[in-house]
């Protein structure tokens, strides 16, 4: 219908002049706007005469065509765009997508390594960090990045706590490490036996050092 696409275009128009939408948010947005428009179409469905029921319709039958989730949660946001400016600009009396229940998006899992990965990596850490032929400094890197690891796997620590623990968190003979995380609150961590044994020497002279060469 020419009337539905007037309205469409008046909307795009304002995104581009008003709000300032970069060239490519509007060619996404005129994408998922078409969809919906040809749909209406299909449904012989002004935008004045959509319904919640028919918003509905309009979801199921992107799901029935086997879009991703994040594409259809984006379509529905732009349908709800259309209508709440129709409605703004005093062009339309309703809004279908008031009452729609918003979509959650699913979350990727976490990529994580398997257990003999996590060994191989391990065991390359301490291989690297014994090597005396490296020299001093280069060996304490290596001990300092084989004793993170350390204490990521086997604390849970974050990346980021692991790496803010001032020069003096393990001293020689620690079994506990005071960690700030979240919210500036403290909690004690137990430091790992093996790294402890390994490099509870050499640790309170590097871990505050840049040493990753």
């Amino acid at each position: 219908m020419r009337t539905n696409q007037r309205l469409a275009q008046l909307w795009l128009d304002a995104m581009a002049t008003e709000l300032g939408a970069s060239a490519g948010t509007i060619d996404t947005y005129t994408d998922d706007l078409n969809c919906y428009l040809a749909w209406l179409d299909e449904s012989r469905l002004s935008l004045e005469g959509v319904g919640l029921e028919q918003i509905r319709d309009y979801i199921a039958g992107l799901d029935g065509r086997g879009y991703a989730g994040s594409t259809i949660a984006r379509r529905i946001t732009v349908a709800r765009g259309l209508h709440k400016f129709l409605i703004a600009e005093e062009l339309g009396s309703r809004d279908p997508t008031a009452h729609l229940s918003s979509m959650k998006r699913s979350r990727k899992l976490p990529f994580v390594l398997s257990i003999a990965e996590t060994e191989a990596l391990l065991e390359t850490a301490h291989r690297l960090a014994a090597d005396s032929s490296v020299g001093l400094y280069r060996q304490a890197g290596y001990a300092r990045r084989a004793a993170l690891f350390e204490t990521l796997y086997a604390s849970g620590m974050r990346i980021s706590e692991a790496l803010s623990l001032p020069s003096d968190a393990a001293p020689p003979g620690t079994r506990m490490l005071l960690v700030r995380g979240k919210g500036d609150k403290q909690r004690l961590v137990p430091l790992h036996e093996q790294e402890n044994r390994a490099y509870g020497s050499i640790l309170p002279k590097v871990w505050g050092w840049k040493v990753f060469p």
